[in-house]
């Protein structure tokens, strides 16, 4: 496989104020966009029961589940809307809408009336706040993912890529330390009434952490150099769709990339805190403590990735990461075995899971900014993230589906088999896909030239 020249950075690009700027605004897009998930996985048992209370569990959660994949299928339009918005017109105007957007209407979730009150309604307005919660984080995906990756320098674009992209594990440890605070401050019945409530509320803090900083960051720079030479476009979705090019061919690859890679993330790390309370019954505090940790180990596991891609090339990591998730689906298995008390049994579970999956999406969340040109980025990697993730949603309604017709014993096995065909999905496309390492240094020197 032929290695880009450009791998070890430009001479005379050096780290500066503003790439740091844009390394924190994409750090906290990629927090936002998991702390959105984490913040009802945490506690989708109670509220499962607070907006669809049956004797079955698995019709509860399936319900949940639903509203779950309902903000997620709404992403993808969030993605192609102000994806083409991000590519039109620059990153930061659509940035501001979203993460506004996405922060209010997902801390909103913490008012939903319950099924005792307002009867069916409950989880109509739960999974329609879920919707217009889901286009706002689509569209924050679309900017924030290539805001910072696109103006690395070349040499550190793998390390801090992957910093930026440990955002993601991040939101567990913030998600599993406001749990905690949680369990601690509601006990018992309050727990159940008013703490699932508040477990809400911490997706308001991106938006006091980000804006400010975002003010004060300049446009994107290879945005601005490729608007200069007329190389950006007001119809990128055309260029992705509609047109016969290598721009398609390359979509529509990292798209099965996608579908396998976050489907299995969503199916692990998301997954978690429901499969260890309804199959482990894990107590609430110790949940938030094991999901703490095994998350700090997906924040290495980012790192590592990013910068083991900067040298080994993001083709030769992805295939080697596909096999190694395929292969550790079995530990879903095993965890079903593990008393929910057993801390560290549960711990060492857990963490090659959280580790692996945060290497290969370190390494996946650099392809998709470097195997699209800058002119349609946004909008290429905004869907590609998007789509995965929506479609990843409906994982978990199978999974519940399953379980409310067989119960809850055959939880573990249907969890494996389902992120072991995952994993295979993401090899497969890795295998036919093209090295991208170099390609946005490759692109800029052209544009100045």
């Amino acid at each position: 496989m032929e290695v880009s020249s450009t791998s070890s950075g430009s001479p005379g690009e050096k780290l500066d104020i503003n790439h740091v700027k844009g390394l924190y605004v994409s750090f906290f897009a990629y927090t936002f966009d998991i702390l959105s998930f984490v913040a009802l996985t945490f506690v989708s048992i109670p509220v499962s029961k607070a907006i669809y209370p049956n004797a079955n569990m698995g019709v509860s959660l399936l319900i949940f589940w639903g509203g779950f994949a309902a903000g997620s299928l709404t992403r993808p339009l969030g993605g192609a809307v102000f994806g083409k918005e991000t590519d039109a017109h620059g990153r930061k105007r659509s940035l501001y809408i979203n993460i506004l957007g996405a922060s209010l209407f997902t801390a909103l979730l913490a008012a939903t009336p319950t099924y005792t009150s307002v009867g069916i309604l409950s989880p109509i307005i739960f999974i329609g706040l879920r919707l217009i919660g889901g286009v706002f984080i689509g569209g924050l995906i679309a900017g924030g993912l290539v805001f910072g990756p696109e103006n690395f320098p070349e040499k550190l674009r793998g390390f801090m890529t992957g910093f930026a992209e440990s955002g993601g594990s991040w939101a567990h440890v913030i998600g599993a330390a406001w749990l905690l605070m949680v369990s601690v401050v509601f006990v018992g019945t309050s727990y159940d009434t008013l703490g699932w409530r508040v477990m809400f509320l911490v997706t308001l803090i991106p938006l006091l952490v980000v804006l400010p900083v975002l003010y004060k960051t300049p446009e994107s720079n290879i945005y601005q150099l490729a608007k200069k030479k007329r190389q950006t476009t007001n119809t990128p979705l055309k260029k992705l769709s509609w047109e016969k090019s290598a721009i398609r061919t390359t979509f529509l690859l990292a798209l099965i990339m996608s579908i396998g890679l976050l489907g299995y993330d969503n199916m692990t790390e998301n997954f978690f805190p429901t499969f260890l309370t309804a199959v482990n019954h894990t107590p609430h505090a110790l949940l938030a403590e094991v999901v703490l940790v095994g998350a700090a180990a997906g924040v290495v596991g980012s790192i590592v990735g990013g910068s083991i891609s900067q040298l080994t090339g993001r083709k030769p990591l992805a295939i080697v990461g596909g096999v190694i998730l395929i292969a550790i689906s079995y530990l879903y298995i095993h965890l079903g075995t593990i008393p929910g008390d057993a801390y560290y049994a549960l711990l060492f579970t857990l963490m090659p899971l959280y580790f692996f999956a945060s290497v290969s999406k370190a390494d996946f969340s650099l392809y998709l900014n470097e195997a699209f040109p800058t002119g349609v980025r946004g909008s290429a990697l905004g869907l590609n993230w998007n789509l995965g993730y929506g479609i990843a949603g409906i994982w978990p309604i199978i999974v519940s589906a399953v379980i409310a017709v067989y119960s809850a014993k055959v939880y573990p096995e249907v969890s494996a088999i389902t992120i072991a065909l995952l994993g295979i999905l993401f090899t497969i496309g890795t295998l036919f896909s093209k090295e991208s390492r170099g390609k946005i240094s490759e692109e800029k020197r052209s544009l100045e030239e």
